[in-house]
Order: C-alpha cells, then sequence, then structure tokens
C-alpha cells in the first residue's frame, strides 16, 4: 500500500502509477523536485545463510521448504536492483550472524563473505553480533570484541552504532554512528542503533551502552548538519522504534530489526516536531525481503521531506533461482559439515512433533553426558529439528547451539524456570514427567549454560553442547 504524507489533487482525477505520480508531486510546489530511493531491507538473519524450512507457527504451525539463504536473497536483490527505476540501497538492520551451525564454525565470516558478494551498502549492529563467542568461550570480554572486530574489517561495508562506546567515551573502532549518502539532489544520513540489553552480557563488559532514544536525540542533529534527511537503522525492537520516532525530532523514518516481527504495512508515527515517520521492518531468518519506497520532495533552499512511502516484504522462496556464486560460496562453507555423526531413533511427522523429539532427544544426551537424573532442553530455541534419522554435523549443529552443558543442581529453580518459559510461550521438554516428580526430592538436572544461566547455581562442565550431541548420535543408547 502507498502512503503519501500530503495528498495532491490532479485536476482528471486520482491517479495510480509511480510515473504519474512523480508528475504529480513535482507539480504541486512550485519550484518543488522529487528525488526516489528504494530501500532493501533485511534483519535478524541469524545465520540462515542456506535455505531451509521454516514454520510459520502462528498459522498450524505450516512449514515451507527452500525459503530464504543468502544465494536466493542475492538473485532478488539484484532483480530488483534492475527493476528498481530509481537508487537503490540493500541494508541489513542486525543479527545476521549467531545461531546455527555456520556461525558456530566460522564465527560469523560466511556470513560477511555472502553480504560482500551480495553487495551490501550497509548494517546496523544488533545484540547478537557481541555474542560471536559464548561467555565461556570468551573467558572474558576480549576475546568477544576481537570476534566482532575482525568481522567490521572484513566487511566491504559501513557497520553502524551510536549508542555503544568504551568507557571513555569512544565509538567503537570501525563502527561509525552514522554515514552520508547522497541520492541525486538529496543527502540521506543513516543513523545506527542497537539494543541496549546487550550491556548485560559477559562480552560486553567494559563497554558502555545508552538509551537509544537518548542517544538519537544527540545525533539526529549532528547527522542533519551534513545531511537533508535522517533515517534511523535501527536493532531495537518495533516497540522502541515507536517510542524513538515519537520522542525525537528531525527523524524522517525507521529501517528496524530486533523484534523478528513482520510489518506488512510501515507503522507510522507522529514526532516531537510533528513529522509522519514510518517505521518498517522484515521478520526474521530472510524468510522476507522488504521493498520500502521513498520519494522525497523538495530542494537544496526550502529543503528535503518524506512525501509518500510504501514497504513490500516479497517472500524469498522455491520460486526464486538461487545466485550460482553465492550458491557456490555457501557450499564451500557448508561442505565440511555435510558429513553423518549418528542417528536418532525417530522423526517427527509434522513439524510440531519433530521438535517434540528433538528436543527430548537433546536432554537424553545432556542427562547421559552429564550422570544427573534429569536432562532438560528448551523447545523454542532451537534452529533446527531433526529430519532424518541419519544425522550430519550440519544438522546436529542446527539443532543446538555451541552452549556448553550445565549441571544445575536445585529441582524448584528448574521447575521454576519451566513455568515462566510456558508463559513466554516456550515449551521445556526433560527427561522425566512431572507426574513423576517426587516434591520432597531435589535432583540433579543438566543442560545447555543457555537454560542453565537463567535458572541460576549449578556447575558448568565445560562441554561443549555440539560434541555431547554428536557423542549421543553416535552412541547405541538413543532411545526414547
Amino acid at each position: 500500500m502507498r502512503h503519501s504524507i500530503a495528498s495532491f489533487p490532479w485536476r482528471g482525477g486520482w491517479i495510480a502509477g509511480v510515473v504519474w505520480l512523480i508528475t504529480v508531486l513535482g507539480a504541486a510546489t512550485a519550484g518543488a523536485a522529487t528525488q526516489r530511493l528504494v530501500i532493501l531491507h533485511d534483519n535478524d538473519i541469524h545465520g540462515h545463510l542456506r535455505d531451509f524450512c521454516y514454520v510459520e507457527v502462528a498459522k498450524g504451525p505450516l512449514e515451507h521448504c527452500g525459503m530464504g539463504g543468502a544465494a536466493r536473497r542475492a538473485s532478488l536483490v539484484r532483480a530488483l536492483r534492475a527493476s528498481a527505476g530509481a537508487p537503490v540501497l540493500l541494508i541489513d538492520s542486525g543479527d545476521t550472524t549467531t545461531r546455527g551451525p555456520l556461525t558456530t564454525q566460522y564465527e560469523g565470516v560466511d556470513e560477511i563473505e555472502a553480504m560482500n558478494a551480495i553487495g551490501y551498502d550497509m548494517a546496523a549492529i544488533g545484540n547478537n553480533e557481541f555474542k560471536l563467542k559464548d561467555a565461556a568461550d570468551a573467558k572474558d570480554s576480549a576475546g568477544a570484541q576481537a570476534a566482532l572486530q575482525r568481522l567490521i574489517k572484513l566487511s566491504r561495508f559501513p557497520w553502524l552504532c551510536a549508542n555503544v562506546t568504551d568507557a571513555q567515551g569512544r565509538l567503537l573502532a570501525g563502527v561509525h554512528p552514522f554515514v552520508v549518502r547522497r541520492i541525486g539532489a538529496v543527502r540521506v544520513a543513516f543513523l545506527g542503533l542497537t539494543a541496549p540489553r546487550s550491556k548485560s552480557y559477559p562480552q560486553t563488559r567494559g563497554l558502555v551502552f545508552v538509551d537509544p532514544v537518548v542517544a538519537a536525540k544527540a545525533w539526529i542533529p549532528r547527522a542533519r548538519a551534513k545531511a537533508d534527511v535522517v533515517i534511523a537503522v535501527t536493532h531495537i525492537g518495533v516497540d522502541d522504534d515507536r517510542r524513538l520516532a515519537r520522542e525525537t525530532r528531525g527523524l524522517d523514518a525507521v529501517v528496524g530489526g530486533d523484534s523478528h516481527t513482520y510489518l506488512y504495512q510501515p507503522v507510522v508515527e507522529k514526532s516531537l516536531d510533528g513529522r509522519e515517520v514510518p517505521i518498517v521492518q522484515d521478520g526474521e531468518f530472510g524468510v522476507r525481503l522488504g521493498e520500502f519506497r521513498l520519494t522525497f520532495q523538495g530542494n537544496g533552499a526550502a529543503g528535503w521531506r518524506l512525501a509518500e512511502f510504501s514497504d513490500d516484504l516479497i517472500a524469498v522462496d522455491s520460486a526464486v533461482k538461487p545466485d550460482v556464486a553465492v550458491e557456490a560460496l555457501v557450499r564451500r562453507y557448508a561442505r565440511p559439515l555435510d558429513v553423518r555423526v549418528g542417528s536418532v531413533p525417530a522423526v517427527g511427522a509434522n513439524p510440531a512433533e519433530r521438535a517434540r523429539l528433538t528436543a527430548e532427544d537433546l536432554a537424553e544426551a545432556w542427562k547421559q553426558a552429564t550422570g544427573t537424573e534429569v536432562g532438560l532442553q528448551p523447545q523454542a530455541v532451537l534452529f533446527e529439528s531433526f529430519r532424518s534419522r541419519d544425522v550430519t554435523r550440519y544438522q546436529g549443529g542446527a539443532a543446538v547451539s555451541r552452549y556448553p552443558v550445565a549441571r544445575p543442581g536445585d529441582r524448584g529453580a528448574a521447575r521454576g524456570d519451566a513455568r515462566q518459559a510456558q508463559r513466554s510461550g516456550r515449551v521445556m521438554r526433560a527427561t522425566i514427567k512431572p507426574s513423576d516428580i517426587d516434591p520432597t526430592r531435589t535432583y540433579t538436572i543438566a543442560s545447555t549454560a543457555f537454560v542453565g544461566g537463567a535458572i541460576g547455581g549449578g556447575v558448568d562442565t565445560g562441554r561443549d553442547a555440539r560434541e555431547v550431541a554428536e557423542a549421543w548420535l553416535a552412541s547405541s543408547k538413543t532411545v526414547h
């Protein structure tokens, strides 16, 4: 749906169509010109370099295979660039890395290589870009921050983040608070903001995170001093994006991420200076690609304003032919993981059943590896489920992150965490039925450090969850 911030009558009636509408806009104000810009945008790719089977939980769940993947995205981007009829920028709004077997193996290098090949113009730093190394692997924050620096240096495009500094107030090395791009006659500034909750991560020790709205109030005037238009590229979630638009002056649009929200129509908020600020977001995992079309009106003397906008979320599915070169790049990174490591006793007949069985398999693996009485695995954090009895290293890594296996010892705390997970829509799978729990006893429980940290207490075994899962898959004790 096309949104006009102001209405422009035409004597012959209302006319649909980009070319005619631009003519109308151009004639509306004497001496005014128009400039179009197309922003292709994605967010929260989370290591989905290959195409995959995507489950729409809200609709059944329904499962669609052949979705996403860098090679299909590359083809779609190329086609949209060719047909846009206007300047095109390709933007990622953060969390391109972290999760899944490839990120675990390569710490984001594979994803940056793909982004370079596709031709991204800029990216916002997401909270997961700070977690390229797990806390236990990093031992201190230096390892994780060095891993991020490696990706920044490898990237052929700028990274944006204005609300994170070191203890001395200096911005992250190699990271820009904003960049300015000249689009025809219009100078457009892109301001980066990231999720402040990242300050709680062990990997960000020594860094200072400022509330994104507070930071934006300081940086928007600086960006406006060098540009005619300011667009925020954020990884703060749609709720904070709305707050950002409402509580600032001088912001024209927001290209967001973090909340994994499919905004099939832009959300519009009115800013403190009366601007109608559209907010767009593209969901998750590269299942779709956003096409944000903007028309600016004005001139150098009077200034420029956003006069019209629309946004479509285009499916990246099996109808899109993969780009040959990017497909070869992905295959090169994935090939070492496409080796069989073992098998599972059963595979579910539908997405929900596969997710349940996979979580139960992993819970059993944690239990056997640690000698505890109970294994525990949250179903909702699975990157992918086991889809065949024979499991490769790639599939095993897709089912489990690399978090070390932990041994929380307090049964009461574990049960409390399960109740909290249920309230938030997460399902916990355990090797013991609730009806079999003796309320007078204390049980030893094994899970990943991701869960153990949330429960509190316990002992970290230091064993990599992938290795534990592979050992279990290779064993003959794979029984439900």
